[in-house]
């Protein structure tokens, strides 16, 4: 590369450069870790099931014909 032509990507700031790779790779660690999050999400949805499941039973036994 020549002087000419800069590796920053803005100006010839290396501060500005270094902050925005920082942030960027805070960005990707923190998609990474949420991946692991979806299981919250379905612990979540298994504890509805259960008082929804003795709800629809105790229906069926109230209003049995």
């Amino acid at each position: 590369m020549s002087l000419d032509d800069p590796d920053n990507i803005f100006d010839k700031d290396d501060t500005l450069d270094y902050l925005i790779y920082k942030e960027c790779e805070k960005e990707a660690r923190s998609q990474q870790e949420g991946k692991g999050g979806r299981d919250g999400c379905l612990g979540l949805l298994l504890l509805l099931a259960v008082p929804v499941g003795l709800l629809v039973t105790y229906c069926q036994m109230f209003f049995k014909s």
